[in-house]
């Protein structure tokens, strides 16, 4: 009766969501510098739209869609919430920033070159106004969702990106998720 009430007052009431911010956030993370995704995947091919882009975008939707289910996600911000997604897509999906730092011979050795790379570039830190330590906690949150999507009780959104093949995606060990 109240959307009633307004509509026939004229206003025009919406709200923001997270999915208001995913592509601009999605064309940001692949405009971010070259990306190398992990060893056995091609990279990303700038400005054209590819299988490895897709399944991107489908991840998001489902990180999104899972994040419904929980009450925690409520009072984020929506931005962060669609932030923390594009996030944890690109580490489901191995796709790392190459490092900009150069090491001598004595700090050669592959932790060192791992911690340099890293899921999240200055670019996505640009635009979308968080850098990954203000990531942390939602993107353990919705790390966590995707863990128990499977057997939670509220299985549907699993059932529906299994299609899609995002949901079939294998869940990343919360120490590969580059918080350390």
């Amino acid at each position: 009766m109240e959307a009633n009430i307004a509509n026939s007052l004229g206003f025009n009431l919406h709200f923001i969501t997270p999915y208001h911010h995913v592509h601009r956030f999605l064309a940001a993370s692949q405009a971010s510098s070259p990306c190398s995704v992990s060893a056995n995947r091609p990279a990303m091919r700038l400005g054209k739209y590819n299988a490895t882009n897709d399944m991107m975008e489908k991840l998001v939707m489902y990180f999104l869609e899972l994040s419904l289910m929980e009450y925690e996600f409520v009072s984020m911000k929506p931005s962060m919430l669609a932030a923390a997604a594009v996030y944890l897509a690109r580490c489901t999906m191995g796709v790392r920033e190459p490092s900009t730092t150069s090491f001598n011979d004595d700090f050669a050795s592959p932790y060192f070159q791992r911690a340099a790379e890293g899921y999240w570039s200055k670019t996505l830190e640009h635009y979308t106004g968080y850098d990954m330590w203000a990531l942390e906690k939602p993107v353990k949150l919705l790390h966590k969702l995707h863990e128990r999507a499977e057997t939670h009780r509220l299985r549907s959104c699993f059932k529906k990106h299994k299609v899609g093949g995002a949901a079939l995606k294998m869940v990343v060990n919360e120490e590969d998720l580059g918080f350390l």
